[in-house]
């Protein structure tokens, strides 16, 4: 009963915002737009289905320069919470699949976060000078650097694409780990798995800087930003 209504949220939540999003989302000030319109949709999308969330912070964090955000991803609620634990503005780098999705596909089109397409090494280089624009812009980039997830509560293995990034643009890297969110909600589909409402656990950790470094260190770079968050899964929530 709790998928149907988390479904019937989502359903609402599109069909009043869609209309808003297709008209205010554009021209010069659309970034400005986007962001409210999308805290405004999960801080009452988490209100309507009971999910609750707290921050620890590793550190004082100045959200005054863009990072690339590296968080760990088994659940939905890990890119709606996202609207709501950042106070700076940033573009998703997504699937393409996310294209498909009626009102999500408008922010995609319009420029405000970026689709990435794994068919094509061409495309994928082209998300990549596309995500270093919006750094040079002062906006964050939000990367997901397992490139998705599966039915198992493990993480996967980091892609390459987040630290390659990182490094040409020397932003730092910020870890975030969402610790419980797969035992929340996982997918939409997903009818055996978890959903219940609940205290959503969230870790911002100590940023990463990579002002010194060179693509020779990507790997111990990409090692790195997964042991700090593994690290933090391994402990008791």
């Amino acid at each position: 009963m709790y998928y149907f209504h988390f479904a019937l949220v989502y359903i609402l939540f599109s069909l009043i915002l869609g209309p808003i999003i297709f008209v205010f989302v554009k021209g010069k000030n659309k970034f400005i737009r986007a962001r409210k319109i999308k805290i405004f949709w999960a801080k009452w999308m988490m209100f309507f289905v009971g999910i609750k969330y707290e921050i620890k912070m590793e550190s004082t964090i100045p959200f005054n320069k863009p990072y690339i955000i590296c968080p760990n991803h088994k659940s939905y609620l890990d890119i709606v919470l996202m609207y709501l634990i950042i106070p700076h503005d940033f573009a998703f780098i997504g699937k393409s699949e996310l294209l498909k999705w009626p009102v999500v596909r408008i922010f995609f089109k319009r420029g405000v976060d970026i689709p990435v397409y794994r068919d094509s090494v061409a495309k994928a280089a082209k998300c990549l000078a596309q995500a270093s624009d919006v750094l040079k812009k002062g906006r964050s980039v939000v990367i997901f650097p397992e490139g998705g997830w599966d039915e198992t509560p493990g993480m996967r293995r980091f892609k390459n694409g987040a630290f390659q990034l990182a490094i040409d643009s020397s932003a730092p890297i910020l870890p975030v780990t969402f610790k419980n969110n797969y035992s929340l909600f996982t997918h939409h589909t997903d009818f055996s798995g978890n959903a219940k409402p609940g205290l959503a656990k969230i870790v911002m950790h100590k940023p990463i800087e990579t002002k010194s470094l060179t693509r020779k260190e990507l790997v111990s770079l990409r090692q790195e930003t997964f042991n700090t968050i593994k690290n933090e899964l391994d402990c008791e929530n």
